[in-house]
């Protein structure tokens, strides 16, 4: 009777639900008991270019869904897309109970290395944002039409200028703070979610590390939570990209409809393919190659004033690529059936690999205490929610997604071509790592927006998937047409 017992206090179920927000996170999971449920997590709230209109009924639901009450919230990280629904219905939220939240070390103001680190991105912030302004002052002053007037292939040079410019723009609004004076850091997350009206003065506040597991939470018997990351070291959390790691980019970028393309003003391209200045091939050098030719052979409009402007690519990329490394990175364990639920934020190639250098994490089994490393966790996944949006750099290769061998594995995409910024068709979705997904979950892949525009960008002529893995994924996919999110049942 007593073990009959025992069984019955523990989690027997998780139910995650992933809120149709747009090209942003935001999830709900209730840990049920048999029918009863015991335990409500939430991690993330937001959406790139969200507006508070669009948040309204979905936050509505949030807070019906969970009768007013968040045993835990865990914020990933900075980034508008994963927080910007908190400051948007900021008065919704001030009437839900949260009672614990959970940030990465690097919030912790306590902790003199998270300062060091915050205090650097505050700068890099404000140079973007700087330059940012300048260059969209000069565009708005039609000062580009002038200077490439006289210009042979002028056209091209200033489609190219105000494409680079565009781009910079949409990267930019990832931050939520970008008018910090010079010398004053940027607020914590902590400060921002009180701001919001989501941490009240009764909320419990912690901040995680790496190696760390929490167990035994209140509602939450048999189920231990797992901190993968971020980092502390600083070279991991520069890693973005290795060799062999990242799936290969798109070939091409991704299409969209005639009427969604002018919806979003995708604006000019130069012979239909033009690679934006945000990825690794534009690092050294910020220019966009449409204009490198008459750059090196000289002409007036190559010592203009504002040239240190467009070294601002490199800068961004650096800097966005850093905060997304900082991302809490879990496993949600099942301490009974050792099923684990990963959810890494955007965390890119430095945070993945960290995972596997000489950490291990204490973990039950049959009533023994013993030590895992991260392959163990990524072994026993059942439920992953796709990093960075299925971008090339989300989801490491060898040391992520190729440890991913159990058959229950199922997986939710939060990507929207009706929410994206255009630079973001270059790399999103990735049709390597989708198809690879869709083989693996044998259909069980979820997307947060809609499946008939992603699904022809993942079948490129790099890759084939199979005929019955796509009419499961269509036909689990058809039931949440429509409907403000995606419901998936991870039973223990």
């Amino acid at each position: 009777m007593a073990k009959s017992t025992n069984l019955f206090n523990r989690i027997s179920k998780i139910v995650v639900r992933m809120y149709r927000a747009g090209t942003g996170d935001f999830f709900v999971l209730q840990f049920k008991k048999g029918t009863t449920q015991s335990f409500t997590m939430m991690i993330d709230c937001g959406c790139i270019n969200g507006s508070k209109e669009e948040f309204k009924p979905l936050v509505e639901d949030l807070e019906t869904y969970t009768r007013g009450v968040i045993d835990l919230l865990v914020v990933t990280h900075e980034h508008a897309d994963h927080i910007n629904g908190f400051q948007k219905s900021a008065d919704i939220f001030n009437k839900i109970k949260f009672k614990k939240v959970w940030f990465a070390w690097t919030e912790d103001e306590q902790d003199a290395i998270a300062n060091d680190y915050r205090a650097n991105h505050s700068e890099m912030a404000l140079a973007l944002n700087g330059a940012v302004n300048k260059l969209n002052g000069l565009a708005d002053t039609k000062y580009y039409e002038s200077l490439f007037a006289t210009e042979a292939n002028g056209d091209a040079m200033l489609a190219g200028r105000k494409q680079f410019i565009r781009s910079l723009t949409d990267l930019n609004g990832l931050n939520i703070n970008t008018a910090a004076a010079a010398g004053t850091p940027k607020p914590t997350m902590v400060q921002l979610l009180r701001d919001y009206k989501v941490i009240k003065p009764n909320t419990k506040i912690e901040f995680l590390e790496p190696g760390d597991v929490k167990t035994n939470l209140p509602g939450a018997k048999g189920i231990s939570f797992v901190v993968l990351g971020p980092p502390r070291s600083q070279v991991y959390l520069n890693r973005t990209e290795k060799e062999g790691e990242s799936f290969d980019k798109r070939e091409q970028k991704s299409t969209l409809d005639v009427a969604l393309i002018e919806a979003l003003n995708a604006g000019d391209t130069v012979g239909g393919d033009m690679h934006l200045p945000f990825d690794a091939a534009f690092e050294a050098d910020a220019r966009n190659n449409v204009y490198g030719d008459r750059y090196e052979h000289g002409g007036d409009w190559r010592k203009i004033e504002y040239d240190w402007l467009y070294n601002a690519g490199s800068l961004a990329l650096r800097y966005e690529r850093s905060i997304n490394n900082t991302s809490v990175a879990l496993a949600i364990r099942f301490d009974a059936s050792e099923k684990v639920l990963l959810f890494p934020g955007d965390a890119e190639f430095g945070n993945w690999e960290s995972w596997h250098d000489a950490l291990e994490w204490p973990v039950k089994i049959n009533g023994e205490i013993v030590t895992k490393k991260a392959e163990y966790f990524l072994n026993n996944t059942v439920f992953y929610k796709v990093g960075h949006h299925l971008s090339q750099n989300g989801t490491a290769k060898g040391k992520g997604v190729a440890m991913m061998n159990s058959d229950s594995l199922a997986a939710m995409v939060t990507l929207d071509f009706k929410k994206i910024q255009t630079g973001w068709l270059n790399t999103m979705p990735n049709d390597l790592l989708g198809a690879e997904l869709i083989r693996k979950t044998k259909g069980k892949l979820f997307f947060v927006g809609d499946r008939n525009q992603i699904l022809p960008n993942i079948k490129t002529n790099r890759v084939t998937i199979r005929k019955d893995d796509e009419d499961n994924l269509n036909k689990l996919n058809e039931p949440f047409d429509g409907e403000f999110f995606i419901d998936y049942t991870v039973n223990g």
